[in-house]
């Protein structure tokens, strides 16, 4: 066993930080105003950072929302809201900002994730180099370097090695007492609802076939099977109530509370990996040729959820480490779980090269089970990874035990094979916020008035608004919303339902139209204006901005107030669309 002092831990810590924050150097020359990634979800997410000051300081439901989608609201808990970092980030979201505050959370998830890694692989290994490299592999891999320039939620993946450090006690160690281990996974459960509820969900069935290959691989003897059951069974109860004590609220918010969804969210095959993914790297690897890129670039679930590349040489290194390790049960299980891990995340239907080949794979069962209908199979590489980071550890720890003739070249060929799948440096982005937002209080917008932004957005697409109101302290009240609420069926969708207005706004900013609205047509917009008990309309920073100013001056019969970066109308419920000249 690894060093399991402090020292050993902090120095990883450094050595995770220091790498986090050398790959995103780009955003740290201006941390308030520039994020992590690209657009757009980064700007939902910082939306959804700001959200937990101010459900705190209003003392109001965090988990659901009327600031956005509003009057009617939305479920946070059916979207990607972060309650948990949330929380963790408020001094910084009150003190930095929220856009620094988002900065800050992805540097912590990237450290943290791979410093968790280290903890669970350095009881597996002699000396301390060979987890670290291990917790590298896992915490800068495709799968969170991917992840990390969209989805925060996703890259806060410190539960998972946590997870296998919990059962590797209650199962094979068996040194500490049940009842404690399973109070342990029930907060650990907990916590992960509170980050990303999907990885709880594949979390679940991930530890469901580790437990599986466990007993196949290590339990010889009956007696021995005997205990471990009756270990696991008497860590369940510890383990639902701290789980219970954690869950309930957020879990009835989301099944029983307003706003709730039903139907599933995504479309499972458009984000299952491709198999070439194996190979073929995306422009989020370093080394990505424009010819692999141009295959890539288009799978299924686009570059973005492309997540599987491991590359000819690491993967010839695992084959053949596998190969010769075999007899070692450790090698053998984090063999094993990598290849189930990589099967699944296939998805329910095979596609190699962006086509369905109609092939039934064996996630297909999965996905038709409650709450996992919604989990998507491509995310499913993140274990894939974690059991690739125990063999690369475990291959490491052996390598180091050689003579020195041996052992060097011997790493040097397992540094090459893993800088094959190495990250590109995180690219930042940014965009125009009017002064209007940052001085917000000064505006004289009530707090009950319902504001219709402009760009109109539902999507990610032209989501500008939602990173203003994070600015604003969320205080700003919108009509629009890039979450998703029900239908009127029940379904998920994002946003309001589409209405005249908003075809009419999307005709304008995305072609630039000069629309005036007459007859039938203008009577409908009045109503709808109506009905969404829309009090203020503004319009920040767009393309096709004199457009849009000039359809709504007509509108309204009055040209807007200009202050601080932004066109407002005040008001507009009760001075109504104008009469058409």
């Amino acid at each position: 066993m690894a060093d399991d002092g402090p020292r050993p831990a902090a120095a990883a810590l450094l050595i995770y930080a220091s790498l986090s924050i050398l790959l995103t150097a780009e955003t740290w020359l201006s941390p308030g105003t520039r994020w992590i990634g690209s657009c757009c979800d980064p700007e939902q997410t910082i939306w959804f950072l700001r959200w937990i000051p101010y459900a705190i300081e209003h003392g109001v439901d965090p988990f659901v929302t009327y600031q956005i989608n509003a009057p009617d609201g939305a479920n946070l808990m059916w979207n990607a809201s972060i309650p948990l970092i949330g929380i963790a980030m408020t001094p910084v979201t009150l003190t930095a900002g929220p856009i620094a505050a988002y900065n800050v959370a992805i540097i912590a998830s990237i450290t943290l994730s791979a410093w968790c890694c280290f903890l669970a692989l350095r009881r597996y290994a002699t000396s301390t180099i060979p987890p670290v490299i291990g917790g590298a592999v896992y915490g800068f891999s495709p799968y969170v370097i991917s992840h990390g320039a969209l989805h925060l939620n996703l890259i806060a993946v410190w539960a998972p090695p946590l997870m296998l450090l919990l059962l590797d006690d209650l199962l094979v160690r068996q040194r500490r007492s049940p009842v404690v281990l399973g109070a342990g996974i029930g907060i650990l459960a907990g916590c992960q609802l509170l980050t990303a509820e999907e990885i709880l969900a594949t979390l679940a069935v991930t530890a469901t076939i580790f437990i599986g290959v466990v007993v196949l691989v290590v339990v010889r003897r009956r007696s021995d099977l005997v205990t471990a059951g009756r270990r696991l069974v008497a860590a369940v109860i510890p383990a639902s109530v701290a789980f219970a004590g954690i869950s309930i609220w957020p879990l009835a918010v989301q099944f029983f509370g307003p706003q709730r969804i039903v139907g599933r969210v995504q479309d499972l095959e458009t984000f299952s990996t491709d198999l070439l993914n194996l190979l073929i790297p995306t422009k989020y690897q370093l080394l990505s040729p424009v010819g692999a890129t141009n295959v890539s670039d288009q799978f299924s679930g686009l570059f973005h959820e492309a997540t599987a590349y491991v590359g000819l040489p690491l993967l010839l290194f695992m084959a053949l480490v596998a190969m010769v390790r075999w007899r070692d049960v450790r090698v053998r299980i984090a063999g094993v779980m990598a290849g189930v891990m990589f099967v699944l995340s296939l998805g329910p239907v095979l596609q190699i090269g962006s086509e369905s080949t109609g092939v039934p794979m064996p996630w297909a069962p999965f996905s038709q089970l409650p709450l996992l209908e919604h989990a998507l199979p491509g995310r499913l590489t993140l274990y894939m990874w974690l059991a690739i980071a125990g063999v690369v550890a475990m291959a490491a720890d052996w390598f180091l035990s050689m003579e020195r003739r041996r052992a060097v070249p011997a790493m040097i060929a397992l540094a090459a094979a893993i800088a094959v799948a190495a990250p590109t440096p995180m690219r930042s982005s940014s965009t125009e916020v009017p002064p209007f937002f940052e001085r917000w209080e000064q505006q004289a917008v009530g707090e009950d008035a319902i504001i219709l932004m402009a760009p109109y957005f539902t999507n990610g697409a032209g989501a500008d608004p939602m990173l203003w109101a994070a600015i604003a302290g969320d205080v700003p009240r919108m009509y629009e919303a890039y979450a998703y609420v029900p239908a009127p069926d029940g379904r998920p969708s994002y946003g309001p339902p589409p209405t005249q207005l908003s075809d009419i706004m999307v005709s304008i900013q995305d072609d630039g139209q000069n629309i005036v609205a007459r007859g039938p047509v203008r009577d409908r917009v009045a109503r709808e204006l109506t009905e969404a008990r829309i009090t203020d309309v503004i319009v920040g920073p767009m393309r096709y901005r004199p457009q849009m100013v000039g359809f709504l001056t007509d509108l309204f019969g009055r040209p807007p107030i200009e202050v601080d970066g932004v066109a407002l109308w005040r008001s507009v419920d009760e001075s109504g669309v104008s009469s058409p000249p």
